[in-house]
């Protein structure tokens, strides 16, 4: 059974997405609920908040193998069980999951609303913007599961408490009412917006200079364009970051940025990182060690501890919702633990897999494997040492001047003897259009603590390179014939004695980096090979073999 350790895909939850144009683990911890009363700073501007989230947050945990999603309550207990790919926040009593294909809006009970194959945004007093996944155009959706306003925007804002939203076509912009009916049509006309907000912004870009501005629907010029990044972060503030000396636009995403007010006035200095939206009057930041919660004065908010790590602090009702290291969790207002995922995880041999954590710079989070519970101590930490070199040896070096994010975890399978550690990453430099993902394999005798390679699986004598390499020509070429799939042509061969496997009970899997031999779009190509195909070439009183099949 694979097990992900850690669960750090925080990041599908979709919590806390701004209305914009561009935008159109293991057992679980549990808390008791704190008596201490949270500081009056927060609990006040909170209440509101908290009936509309209905006091449910999303959670994740393995389940049969499976990374899946469910929703606990203020205390940390589970209230729907993990069983969706992808869960979003509650807002309006309703929450958007996904599962098997199909988005869901469900409420509190678990109870399934509606059903559909287009992407749902929150509900929003009574209504989610929808976006066609054929036309992709938007439209909105009531909490019946009724389509009240066909897909005809190419932008839709969320319904406020007016009741009323705003919407974009044909180059024009509108407020209609909720039922599609046209209140008023805006006068601006503008080409190079990046950026439509529900409450009447417009974000956009000098298309000689690429520098970005604000103006509003009426047109009126609220910042010039004249800063390397604008974004609306509600309550009417903007973050907005210096123009960057020519040559190096592409330190814009890592560079501080500072508060201006609607009205074009700067409120502060340039100096938060990493600013998040304002939710419940509350954004957060980061420094070079910690996340942290401000007003929205640009004060830091004592009463709420600052957390370790980078990320994002949201706050729900009376809870704080924290992404940090793309690891999950929920506190109280008083910083108490209320969930978390384990960071530990038994596996039915005995054997119990931790996950660690290190950090050389704000930018890189690296989790790996310690194991414990083996028989003999010196292969355990034979074991452990060498992981944690593989994992840790070349990125305890990067510094912040390397200018590249990462992020690296891993996910454990567990074959009799044999220890499957799959390796996950990425890779991001600053600025770039897209980065590059990490997937390695890491085979290892829980007995001896051997690390398997490639050929250790196979007859020394067999010419096993040779003879893959035809089988999987082969069926790159029936896919090539099938569904249009495109395989860079190579003069020699495909697979190598160094090549990148995973492999099961009875199937071996070859499979290539990203971008080695087809277009980086297709991600890591890879071919399945039943072992009963190959069993002239695999090697059956090898240690290799042995360990996962006696």
């Amino acid at each position: 059974m694979k097990l992900e350790i850690g669960l750090r895909k925080a990041a599908l939850l979709g919590i806390v997405c701004l209305s914009v144009v561009f935008c159109n683990t293991g057992s679980i911890k549990e808390a008791n609920a704190s008596t201490a009363n949270p500081e009056s700073s927060l609990a006040a501007a909170n209440n509101t908040l908290s009936e509309k989230n209905s006091n449910l947050y999303p959670m994740h945990a393995i389940t049969n193998g499976n990374d899946l999603y469910g929703f606990v309550d203020q205390t940390g207990s589970i209230v729907i069980k993990p069983s969706y790919t992808w869960a979003g926040n509650f807002s309006d009593g309703l929450a958007v999951v996904y599962q098997d294909g199909t988005y869901l809006a469900i409420n509190t009970k678990g109870k399934v609303i509606l059903k559909t194959s287009n992407y749902v945004n929150d509900f929003h007093n009574g209504l989610a913007s929808f976006t066609d996944t054929k036309t992709y155009k938007n439209g909105y959706i009531n909490n019946k599961g009724k389509i009240v306003i066909k897909a005809s925007y190419n932008f839709a804002s969320d319904f406020g408490k007016d009741h009323t939203a705003i919407v974009s076509k044909s180059g024009k912009f509108y407020r209609i009412n909720s039922e599609g009916k046209i209140l008023k049509t805006y006068p601006l006309n503008i080409k190079n917006y990046y950026g439509v907000t529900g409450d009447g912004y417009i974000t956009y870009t000098d298309s000689k200079t690429f520098l970005e501005g604000v103006k509003d629907l009426n047109g009126k010029t609220i910042l010039k364009a004249s800063y390397s990044d604008a974004t609306y972060l509600g309550n009417g503030l903007f973050g907005v970051k210096k123009k960057l000396p020519d040559g190096e636009g592409y330190l814009t995403g890592v560079m501080p940025s500072a508060l201006f007010d609607k009205n074009g006035k700067q409120l502060t200095s340039y100096k938060y990182y990493d600013l998040s939206v304002y939710t419940n009057q509350y954004a957060s930041c980061t420094d070079s060690k910690y996340t942290y919660l401000i007003d929205t004065k640009g004060n830091k908010v004592s009463s709420f501890p600052k957390q370790e790590g980078r990320g994002t602090l949201t706050v729900l009702g009376n809870v704080v919702q924290a992404n940090i290291d793309n690891t999950l969790y929920y506190l109280k207002m008083d910083g108490t633990l209320i969930w978390k995922g384990a960071e530990a995880t038994a596996l039915s041999s005995g054997i119990t897999v931790h996950s660690v954590k290190v950090k050389p710079n704000k930018y890189v989070a690296i989790y790996y494997p310690k194991l414990e519970g083996l028989s003999d101590l010196s292969t355990q930490k034979k074991i452990n040492d060498k992981l944690e070199g593989l994992f840790t040896a070349d990125r305890m070096k990067l510094t912040e001047k390397d200018a590249l994010m990462v992020d690296d975890n891993f996910s454990v399978d567990q074959l009799k003897d044999l220890l499957v550690i799959c390796r996950t990453g990425y890779d991001f430099p600053f600025g770039a259009a897209h980065g590059t993902p990490i997937r390695l394999y890491y085979f290892i005798d829980t007995k001896t603590g051997t690390f398997y390679q490639f050929k250790d699986l196979f007859k020394k004598d067999s010419n096993y390179v040779k003879a893959l390499d035809n089988i999987v020509r082969k069926k790159m070429k029936a896919q090539e014939t099938a569904d249009g799939s495109f395989y860079f042509t190579s003069d020699s061969t495909y697979v190598t004695e160094s090549q990148f496997f995973d492999l099961s009970n009875d199937t071996l899997t070859v499979y290539f980096d990203s971008g080695a031999i087809a277009p980086y779009a297709a991600g890591f190509p890879q071919f399945e090979i039943p072992f009963s195909d190959i069993t002239n070439l695999i090697d059956k009183d090898g240690a290799f073999w042995k360990s996962f099949h006696q």
